[in-house]
């Protein structure tokens, strides 16, 4: 069996009895198996996944023996179109990659970033506010700016909340040892991320009224294939309908001008945002059909 192994030791007075809680550890595992899901994803998207095992204890504390890709690793050969030490090369570049997140985040704290050079291929200087330098693995500085790793991260470190754990160490082989504590903590806290823009264009469409929303100030229309709400800023038409000069029914139809925006809100999720800038025409809906007399032809013809 070829593994990539990752250690994980909890210590503190919690653990003299050589026991963890349940409700501690399993959500600290899980986030730590599903951020290395997510940093094999950013390089890699193979339809097998990395697994992680436990396998080990040790007295006075806890200890987590974390195999990498112990049930895909004879597909990731094939996958990844090379031999075997390909292979193995890919587990250590994601495992290189989650020892360079995690220092880089206890390295960056609440200090900003001022500039980032890259040294060689595969590796990048980062100068922090204070002119304070580190060198990382390129793809640690990707899963540090990766929303979802940093939440895996920060449950990962969960249990240093909790009375008793102190500190955890992770670490693969000596030369590659990471010692995080509760004052640690506040550092894997994740950024809030702001919405942002994605595109804005403004089309002459055709929309039939929903619904005329008096309260909120959007009114719900269809275009057809999509139903929406959408704020209206034409003040003329604003003041058309305060005044009840035209009256509105739910199979109207508007000509408008009709701004769309897409962006990425706070969750990474894409939406979008309708603004009828000005209405250039009403058509009334539930129209009588026009009959057409053939005698009255007649007579305009005489």
């Amino acid at each position: 069996m070829d593994t990539y192994d990752i250690k994980i030791k909890y210590s503190g007075k919690s653990l003299d009895n050589n026991t963890i809680p349940v409700r501690d550890l399993g959500p600290s595992l899980l986030a730590l198996s599903e951020l290395f899901t997510n940093i094999q994803d950013m390089s890699n998207n193979l339809d097998e996944k990395i697994s992680l095992n436990v396998k080990a204890t040790s007295k006075g504390s806890f200890i987590i023996d974390m195999a990498l890709a112990t049930d895909f690793f004879h597909k990731a050969v094939s996958l990844l179109n090379s031999d075997r030490s390909n292979a193995i090369l890919a587990l250590t570049t994601y495992g290189t990659t989650f020892i360079g997140l995690i220092k880089f985040i206890q390295f960056v704290g609440k200090r900003k970033l001022k500039k980032q050079e890259k040294v060689e291929r595969d590796t990048i200087k980062i100068t922090l506010d204070d002119e304070s330098t580190i060198i990382i693995p390129t793809k640690s500085l990707e899963a540090y700016q990766n929303v979802t790793v940093r939440k895996n991260a920060r449950d990962m470190i969960a249990p240093l909340k909790e009375d008793g754990i102190d500190s955890m160490e992770i670490y693969h082989e000596k030369s590659q040892t990471i010692t995080i504590t509760k004052n640690d903590y506040d550092k894997f806290e994740v950024p809030e991320v702001k919405e942002s823009n994605l595109d804005t264009t403004v089309n002459e469409v055709y929309l039939q009224i929903i619904n005329v929303a008096f309260e909120h100030g959007k009114w719900k229309f269809s275009s057809g294939s999509n139903t929406f709400f959408a704020n209206i800023t034409d003040e003329q038409f604003l003041k058309t309908v305060e005044k009840n000069l035209d009256q509105f029914g739910s199979t109207d139809l508007l000509k408008v001008k009709l701004q769309t925006r897409q962006y990425l809100d706070k969750d990474q999720i894409i939406k979008s945002e309708y603004t009828v800038q000005k209405v250039l025409d009403h058509h009334k809906g539930s129209q009588q059909i026009k009959l057409d007399f053939t005698d009255e032809k007649e007579t305009s013809s005489n």
